[in-house]
């Protein structure tokens, strides 16, 4: 079962009724990013998003405003 919003509110569906999963992944210096969707009749019904942070950035953003 998967939480989905059509737009009337949070429902679950059985997830082999649904289209999916797809994934959109992003891989770099900064991040690794896996977002997975499900649709249902061709629209967006669910969308997870997991990010892994890699070492040092908020500490080197953080430097970057300060000027360092």
């Amino acid at each position: 079962m998967i939480n989905i919003d059509r737009g009337q509110g949070i429902e679950q569906m059985d997830e082999s009724l649904l289209e999916g999963p797809f994934y959109h992944i992003t891989d770099n210096e900064h991040e690794h990013t896996i977002a997975t969707e499900y649709k249902l009749k061709g629209a967006v019904v669910h969308r997870s998003v997991h990010v892994h942070l890699k070492k040092g950035l908020g500490f080197e953003a953080f430097l970057g405003q300060m000027g360092g």
